[in-house]
């Protein structure tokens, strides 16, 4: 009937081998004290990856100093990361910078240890270190130039700075989101005779699709999310070039995200919401201006021979226009895509992304703009109870 049999059975002993061949794949990797004397927090709470991430990083040479441990789960969001999460922290920078003298990064881990959170340390006036968050979409970056990627696939709801860099000459198609659909667009990008190809998600996971070669050392492929990875990669490109890590990530183009969601959001009614903002399930994107363009999935094959009625598409950048709206800084829609969810771009160069989870009564917002303090309010805007713009689009159903 589905349920679990009676009684228990003691757990097997723990088995090292997966744990040790994970570790040696980056010490093999990397070079020999790479992180030689730099000062690390490892938040660890209840991450399961905790110890073994502390024991890598002393291996390639960093002073490591492991804060908060929990025997109570912590959730960590790695896409979501609020400010209680941020003052925490910064708790454990002041404690270390008083004892030891200053920290140069602290990085840490989601419960299931799949996905990176890295935050640079900058300095005020006074020299005390102030803690500063970076999001999975723009590590990815800084990983992939770092392994001088050819081939790369991301989806659809990461930052757009990947669309206006260096990046962009290595960048395939962009994919739904979660990792099986990145997973898919790696192989296609294999099949194409590239030799060099990763992937990401918003939330950090990093995933390799073939064997990566750097400075006479060999990666093999891990085609699934991993957290050590990214977290490795940017510590190693920042030291190696003898910069800070936000200087690192100051040498993006200049985009910035953040995501935030409703919980206890009826899934129907979710995908209600992205029903009534498409023309058709056919369609990838519309276009708007002075004739509005129809891009059709490429699984539509007969897409020359199909047909959205302009009114209609017209009436739809209208619906979206009215709730993101010049009074809350928005600019006109000119650009709509169905690749996962709805997500938006406007005139003004702000984005936003609706998308309902895939297993939970959840309706998820991605933002994307000029500054953080946009990106920050577009989000909160997106999520504003009673009367934010995902109520206002549940009001209009």
């Amino acid at each position: 009937s589905g349920m679990l049999k009676p009684g228990g059975a003691p757990m097997p002993e723990v088995c090292g081998e997966g744990a040790s061949a994970y570790r040696e794949r980056y010490l093999d990797f990397l070079p020999k004290g790479v992180l030689e004397g730099k000062r690390i927090v490892v938040y660890q709470h209840s991450a399961v990856g905790r110890d073994m991430l502390v024991d890598l990083l002393k291996s390639l040479g960093a002073k490591v100093v492991p804060k908060g441990r929990s025997e109570t789960f912590v959730p960590i969001d790695t896409e979501n990361i609020d400010q209680s999460i941020l003052e925490r922290i910064q708790g454990f920078v002041d404690e270390v910078e008083a004892e030891s003298g200053p920290v140069d990064v602290v990085v840490s881990t989601d419960g299931d240890s799949d996905r990176p959170l890295i935050l640079g340390v900058d300095r005020d006036r006074q020299g005390k270190g102030r803690v500063r968050f970076y999001g999975g979409d723009l590590v990815g970056m800084v990983v992939a130039d770092w392994l001088q990627a050819d081939g790369i696939v991301v989806p659809i709801s990461c930052n757009d700075a990947i669309d206006l860099g260096e990046l962009s000459k290595a960048l395939e198609p962009k994919t739904r989101i979660g990792s099986p659909f990145v997973i898919q667009g790696m192989d296609a990008a294999l099949s194409k005779g590239l030799t060099c190809v990763c992937g990401w998600e918003a939330n950090g996971g990093f995933l390799t699709g073939s064997k990566i070669e750097r400075a006479g050392a060999t990666l093999p492929a891990l085609p699934t999310r991993d957290a050590f990875l990214p977290i490795l990669a940017v510590l190693a490109a920042a030291f190696e070039r003898d910069v800070s890590i936000s200087t690192l990530f100051e040498r993006l183009p200049k985009r910035f995200s953040k995501a935030a969601l409703l919980k206890e959001f009826p899934r129907p009614k979710s995908l209600a919401m992205i029903e009534r903002l498409s023309p058709d399930r056919s369609v990838l994107e519309l276009v708007f201006g002075d004739v509005t363009e129809v891009h059709w999935k490429p699984e539509c094959h007969d897409g020359g021979n199909r047909h959205i009625d302009d009114e209609a598409a017209l009436a739809i950048k209208a619906a979206i226009e009215s709730t993101f709206s010049s009074e809350r800084g928005f600019g006109e829609v000119s650009r709509i895509n169905y690749t996962d969810g709805v997500r938006i771009w406007c005139t003004n160069g702000d984005v936003a992304h609706i998308r309902p989870s895939g297993n939970a009564d959840e309706l998820r917002i991605y933002a994307v703009a000029d500054s953080q303090d946009r990106a920050d309010a577009i989000a909160a805007a997106g999520v504003e109870e009673p009367n934010g713009i995902l109520r206002s689009f549940e009001k209009g159903l």
